[in-house]
């Protein structure tokens, strides 16, 4: 029995030695098959909004964006952006005044209160390969990712165009619309305010993008 008990034992302590180096071998294999990392190139990318109202809408572009898509092969398997709100600009008003009056509202606590959030962030969770339409644009990838804006995160999926072409990534999206108030903010929202009659400003910010990664 002592013989069989020892013989017992030396098998289980082998087991235990060897089945944390197969984990071991087995975590680091997923790893090394991923891809290089390719950085945005902001002055080759533009991210653009637009906000409407009764009568009326105003557009632009956020002029500051970096961030970087993870592939591996020649797919996109992720990506991290940050967004400074800072550098929103308007591309409508051709008046100074009215121009800067605006883009400085959109900054304030009304809006993005830019003072105490800069920044926005959209960390990408999942992207599939399928096709996807949306009005006249169509996609192969299927995006959803976290969203932060005015310290507010929130999940959001939409289509979007991507290649990879050699050193360089291309990344094209339709008109995404987003619901302002998810993100609290709620200036002017008749979700929000009963009574604004005509006087108030639609829920739906749109969003799109144009955007060139660089190999490195």
């Amino acid at each position: 029995m002592n013989n069989k008990v020892r013989k017992m034992q030396s098998v289980l302590m082998g087991i235990l030695l060897i089945s944390p180096m197969t984990m071991m071998s087995f975590e680091t294999a997923n790893p090394a098959s991923e891809g290089p990392a390719f950085k945005l190139s902001n002055n080759q990318s533009t991210v653009n909004w637009k906000g409407m109202k009764p009568g009326g809408e105003h557009y632009g572009e956020i002029e500051e964006v970096t961030g970087t898509v993870d592939t591996d092969g020649d797919k996109v398997t992720g990506g991290n952006f940050v967004i400074d709100m800072n550098t929103i600009i308007c591309k409508d008003l051709t008046s100074e005044a009215m121009n800067s009056r605006l883009v400085g509202h959109l900054k304030s606590e009304d809006f993005f209160h830019t003072d105490k959030y800069p920044k926005a962030y959209f960390n990408i969770k999942r992207i599939k390969e399928k096709q996807v339409k949306s009005g006249d644009f169509t996609g192969n990838y299927e995006v959803t990712g976290d969203l932060t804006v005015r310290g507010v995160t929130e999940e959001v999926t939409f289509p979007a165009y991507i290649t990879m072409e050699g050193s360089k990534v291309y990344a094209k999206t339709g008109e995404i619309s987003l619901d302002r108030t998810r993100w609290n903010v709620n200036y002017q929202s008749k979700k929000i305010f009963k009574n604004l009659t005509d006087k108030f400003i639609k829920d739906e910010m749109i969003v799109s993008l144009d955007l060139e990664f660089n190999r490195g």
